[in-house]
This record gives C-alpha cells, sequence and structure tokens, in this order.
C-alpha cells in the first residue's frame, strides 16, 4: 500500500470512528437539553452545549492521530484555510430540529486534500446510519453500497431544498425559485439539515437538493457523497462546486441540469 492508500484508509476509519462518538454523544444529551443550553448567534442561528461538546470530541480524536492536520469546525469558526490537510465539521447539523425533538440531524466530518474533499463521513444517530466515502473508491451506507436514484425526469422527482432563514432579505429570489421548482416537481421536502439532505440524494433518497446560502461544513462530505454516488454537484447557480462556494445544487446525472435550469430560471 502506498503512503497515499494507507494515509486516507486510515483517515475513513478515523472519520468514521470521530462521528460515530460525537454522535452517539449528541443523542444521549438530547433528553437532558435545557434552556439555558441554548443560544442564539444570530437571527434564527441557534447553537447548543451539546454542538460545543461534539466539536470538541470531532477535534480531540482527529488531533490524537493526526495532530499536525487543520480542523475547521462550524463553532469556532473562521476562513478556510490553504493547507494540505483539512477537517472541515459539522458536529451537529439540524440544531434547531434537535432543540425541538424533531427526528433529522446529524454529525458531518470531511477531509479536504489541498482544497479537494477526498473523505466524507455522515452519521445519523437517530437512526444509526453511517454515510462514508472515499473519493474514487466509493459510497457506503452502514457497509454497503448506495448510488443516486435513477429518477430520469423532474417532474416525477423528490427534491430537498433549504430556507435562507438567515439572511431573509434574499427570500425574494429565493420564493421565485422555490415556485418555479414547486410547479416543475413532483415534491419538494424542507427537513433542515443540509448535510444529512445530501447524503440522502447520494443514497436515492432524494433525486435532488438545492438550497442557495451554505457553509462549507453543511456540503463538504455530502458534496464529495454525491460525486462518489454518481450524481453532480454544481455551486449555487450551478457552476463548479469549490469549498468556498455560497451555496450548492445537486441531483442525479439526469435531475441535475434539469434542477439547475429551473433555479436559475
Amino acid at each position: 500500500m502506498t503512503k497515499w492508500n494507507s494515509r486516507m484508509a486510515g483517515s475513513l476509519a478515523l472519520a468514521a470512528e470521530a462521528v460515530r462518538t460525537a454522535g452517539k454523544e449528541v443523542l444521549s444529551s438530547l433528553s437532558g437539553l435545557r434552556p439555558e443550553d441554548i443560544t442564539e448567534k444570530g437571527p434564527n442561528d441557534f447553537v447548543t452545549r451539546v454542538d460545543k461538546a461534539s466539536e470538541d470530541t470531532l477535534r480531540r480524536i482527529i488531533s490524537g492521530k493526526y495532530p499536525d492536520d487543520h480542523f475547521l469546525g462550524e463553532e469556532t469558526g473562521g476562513a478556510i484555510p490553504a493547507t494540505e490537510f483539512l477537517w472541515i465539521a459539522d458536529p451537529l447539523d439540524g440544531t434547531h430540529n434537535y432543540i425541538h425533538g424533531f427526528p433529522f440531524f446529524c454529525v458531518s466530518l470531511s477531509l479536504a486534500v489541498n482544497g479537494r474533499p477526498e473523505i466524507g463521513a455522515i452519521y445519523d444517530p437517530k437512526r444509526d446510519e453511517l454515510f462514508l466515502c472515499k473519493r474514487d473508491e466509493g459510497i457506503w451506507l452502514n457497509d454497503k453500497p448506495i448510488s443516486t436514484s435513477s429518477c430520469p425526469s423532474i417532474d416525477r422527482a423528490m427534491i430537498g431544498t433549504g430556507f435562507p432563514a438567515r439572511l431573509k432579505k434574499e427570500s425574494d429570489e429565493y420564493v421565485a425559485q422555490f415556485a418555479r421548482v414547486f410547479r416543475g416537481s413532483a415534491s419538494i421536502r424542507r427537513a433542515g439539515a443540509a448535510a444529512l439532505d445530501l447524503a440522502y440524494v447520494a443514497s436515492g433518497r432524494l433525486d435532488g437538493f438545492w438550497e442557495p446560502r451554505l457553509s462549507v461544513w453543511d456540503m463538504a462530505a455530502g458534496g464529495l457523497m454525491i460525486e462518489a454516488a454518481g450524481g453532480m454537484i454544481g455551486n449555487e447557480v450551478g457552476g463548479p462546486w469549490q469549498l468556498n462556494s455560497k451555496g450548492i445544487i445537486c441531483g442525479n446525472a439526469d435531475i441535475f441540469p434539469q434542477l439547475v435550469k429551473m433555479v436559475r430560471g
């Protein structure tokens, strides 16, 4: 095994361990969440002590094996550094769901090498579902290979989305996008955890997804998964997706161009 392959295999195993460990802690803390554990970072942007504890767990596990790697988490934030090995973490995606006991949230972790995601891990502790992928080798749900859906036409498709709740000044444009996709697709779902939505596109549970404003920790692992599963991803207008993209449009290979056309109008 080459040095690169050994490093990637070790990173894949570590990512799986990290999201499982953090996810189990997230789930065990759900019943004990108190009002004083919740704060608002900004309008409609909530954080709990559980988000912070989960990020600490992820950071500890990663730094324990790869102390020289960089770590970018939602709760510590900051700019995307130009570095060789960068772990990108959303310690609790779907915090608002979590606060209300709505069972759709996850822990997401990706390893980007020189600005390109190579490893992705998303764990849904409520369903004990681990989505795991490695570039050029495949994607698995609880160790079973998965792929995007075979839906050929958007008028038969189930499309996921997310509302720009933190940027309501952009709501008019989003509502126009929503109206076009609503009229042109079979149905739309908004579940409130973008990383898990992307995993659902990769596994064929959704045929496509778009959200105009997301952060890198929402998209890095799930975007890689969609490509690994045979799908396509683009930025908020359908152009090439990068770590610094503002949003995402994605779907299976047939749905993606149709969804891009609808979103762009």
